[in-house]
């Protein structure tokens, strides 16, 4: 098990993904959690990275080993999202020496639009969609 004398860095995007639901993701190692605020949203993450740590540490595991990162369009919308000021006491919360940066997403993240997403593609040994089909006749 590694030496945790540097504190871990634990960044959090959050965003409201549906109206009224708010989702908070954790990048370093991708585990989210919803809630009807930001709060509740980010305080529930919190809980969930805590349950994880303290297991991974009573199986003699790094803490949080298991998960990867989050996907790289997470990490986009963190870098434009506004940052929470009172994040940085959720350190206190997680029971090893950690940075807790937590920021909000004016959108829920989304891949880039592109020509090829905009077509919708028809592949060899798919049959086409209901509607297509119908038309086809």
């Amino acid at each position: 098990m590694e030496n945790h004398s540097t504190p871990v860095r634990v960044r959090i995007l959050v965003f409201e993904d549906l109206p009224g639901i708010w989702t908070a993701r954790a990048l370093e190692h991708d585990l989210l959690a919803e809630g009807r605020t930001i709060d509740s949203a980010v305080h529930a993450v919190v809980r969930i990275i805590r349950a994880h740590i303290d297991y991974d540490r009573r199986h003699n595991r790094d803490p949080l080993y298991g998960f990867r990162a989050a996907p790289q369009i997470n990490w986009n919308a963190f870098t434009r999202a506004t940052p929470l000021g009172w994040a940085s006491r959720l350190a206190g919360a997680l029971p090893i020496g950690a940075e807790v940066v937590v920021a909000v997403a004016l959108e829920r993240p989304r891949p880039p639009v592109t020509e090829e997403t905009i077509v919708r593609r028809s592949f060899p040994g798919t049959s086409p969609s209901p509607y297509r089909a119908a038309h086809m006749m």
